[in-house]
């Protein structure tokens, strides 16, 4: 998991802005893990166009946060692309980046991109065998 810690830096104190309006992927061993809590899929996940199972937004944020006490209601248990985040794999570049939608962006330094780029990598390769092989969870 990334050292990272957000809103370490104070910019996030109004709302966590990963949690909104969020496009999380997720794999089948997230759906797995999120339903074992109780949780059923047609209410937290959606299929995406490109068939990649999604997060679902709910007034314009993640299912899963509470607006009130603005914190993750699955957080030990929350997908794999949360607990990296904001580590995110440019496809294109091929390469590791920090998000840059993230406000605490700043904060995340080389190093623990090089520690987690191994996971994020392996992250973003089951998720499109799963889309391409029509084993998406959603």
């Amino acid at each position: 998991m990334s050292p990272f810690q957000c809103n370490h830096d104070g910019s996030c104190t109004d709302v966590k802005q990963c949690c909104i309006e969020t496009e999380m992927t997720l794999t089948k061993a997230d759906v797995e893990r999120i339903s074992k809590l109780g949780y059923k899929i047609e209410n937290y996940a959606r299929k995406a166009k490109d068939n990649f199972c999604e997060l679902r937004n709910i007034n314009g944020h993640c299912y899963f946060y509470d607006v009130e006490t603005k914190l993750c209601k699955i957080y030990d248990s929350r997908p794999e692309g949360c607990r990296y985040y904001p580590i995110v794999y440019h496809y294109r570049k091929k390469k590791c980046v920090t998000d840059k939608d993230c406000p605490s962006r700043e904060t995340v330094d080389r190093e623990e991109i090089r520690k987690i780029c191994h996971k994020v990598r392996n992250l973003v390769n089951t998720l499109v065998e799963e889309a391409s092989y029509g084993e998406s969870p959603c």
